[in-house]
């Protein structure tokens, strides 16, 4: 053991090196909502909450059960949350270097900046994998296994995965193989879903209510077009080489789709960095060069402003991290004008998690009203739901919402919903960014 640790010391101590740079990034960045969206999640499971049941959300399983069981024995708290993500992005980087050791330093450099804690990282891991696979003819059991654990982190990548490893094959009995580890691993989870009576629940939020989701969050842009200027030109790489990994990058591109925003899109491209560092060694030499500035300048700028804006709230789950103002006034108002008593209040806004998770509020259906996370025709069936609260019921909601400019209020908060509160429910008071209702 001592041997094998001297003779590989120099790619051990790289990547511990890695390790702490990925958490540092992520740790002293500030809080996003994509952030606790995925931290809800796993904390839910952590705390034996049923997904789909018990609180919705668009994505299938895999992500949120395994980090949740991860915290559930290391700690439920957000460093625990942190560092099992660390470890995800560390899969992604092991597996680079075993396909490409020349590469490896300046993928880390594009890769570190896109390694934010979530679902969408983790599925970046099967794209290389599937690439190590299948050029090392791996079993094709293993390889559906992969796709099949793909589809289950992210549905719409499994599927796209899943078409590459169908091109390639041409005997019936390969498919039987690359089709049941498939089969069996989500009857596994049709299984598990059926005895938590959560199956209907399941079916709808996970793949009905992506047609919601995609009708209604659809964003083209300029980075639309980056996208399909992207796989135009792995396309031709393609028919020049024939070089099966491009098939497995081109079919990734489906990550930038229905948002096509830039953290989506830089996620997309993660692979394709990885093709273009192969094709063209002098970029690495250029990249190593510079490396201290691409790495070291991002870092000690995010751990001074970490210092100098005093970004720390007072609670268990934000302790040590990097809380904007603006979310700590938010907090700050709504623990004033509570008190502490949330019995029967209800958030119908799109920070209600990063709201509820601070001020130790349970989780439940009603705290990510987003179009698509709401199951198949999800707004409609929501506003049942609000019709049905018990009287006295309170509702708060965010002034934001009318002023807004932002992009995401305006394709992913559900103003159907909101216009019905408004709509039929008594204002009972204003404050801050909040206004409160009751239903009577």
């Amino acid at each position: 053991m001592l041997a094998v640790i001297k003779n590989n010391k120099k790619i051990i101590l790289f990547f511990i090196f890695c390790y702490i740079m990925i958490f540092c990034f992520n740790f002293f960045r500030p809080i996003d909502l994509d952030l606790m969206w995925n931290y809800g999640f796993s904390q839910n499971v952590s705390k034996g909450l049923i997904m789909y049941r018990d609180f919705n959300m668009v994505i299938t399983p895999l992500y949120p059960a395994i980090t949740g069981l991860l915290m559930h024995v290391l700690g439920n708290n957000m460093i625990i949350f942190y560092i099992i993500n660390t470890f995800y992005a560390m899969l992604t980087l092991f597996i680079v270097y075993k396909l490409d050791k020349k590469i490896i330093f300046p993928f880390f450099i594009y890769f570190l900046f896109n390694t934010a804690p979530g679902y969408n990282t983790l599925s970046v891991f099967y794209v290389f994998l599937l690439i190590y696979l299948e050029k090392n003819n791996k079993s094709d059991y293993l390889i559906e296994l992969v796709i099949s654990l793909a589809f289950l982190t992210k549905s719409s990548i499994g599927v796209f995965l899943a078409l590459p490893t169908l091109y390639y094959i041409k005997k019936p009995k390969k498919i039987l193989k690359r089709i049941i580890p498939f089969i069996i691993t989500n009857l596994l989870v049709v299984g598990y879903f059926h005895l938590n009576n959560a199956l209907y629940d399941y079916i709808n939020f996970a793949f009905l209510g992506l047609l919601d989701f995609s009708n209604g969050n659809g964003n083209f842009n300029f980075i639309t077009i980056i996208v399909v200027l992207v796989s135009i030109y792995l396309i031709k790489e393609y028919i020049k080489t024939k070089d099966k990994e491009l098939l497995y990058i081109i079919a990734f591109q489906i990550m930038a789709y229905p948002l096509f925003n830039i953290s989506h899109t830089l996620l997309a491209l993660i692979p394709v960095v990885y093709y273009l560092l192969k094709k063209h060694p002098k970029i690495n030499t250029l990249i190593i060069k510079t490396a201290p500035i691409f790495i070291l300048i991002p870092i000690i700028s995010l751990i001074i402003n970490y210092n100098l804006c005093s970004p720390t709230y007072d609670n268990n789950l934000f302790k040590y991290r990097y809380l904007q103002k603006e979310y700590r006034d938010d907090l700050n108002a709504l623990e004033s004008y509570f008190k502490g008593n949330y019995d029967n209040v209800y958030f119908f806004i799109m920070e209600a998690y990063l709201y509820k998770l601070s001020l130790n509020i349970p989780i439940n259906e009603y705290d990510l009203t987003l179009k698509g996370n709401l199951g198949y025709n999800g707004e409609e069936k929501m506003i049942e739901k609000i019709k049905d609260l018990d009287d006295h019921s309170i509702i708060v909601t965010s002034l934001a919402f009318e002023e807004s400019t932002t992009s995401m209020l305006k394709t992913q908060a559900s103003k159907k919903i909101y216009d019905y509160i408004t709509n039929n429910f008594s204002t009972i008071g204003q404050f801050h960014k909040f206004r409160v209702y009751i239903k009577q």
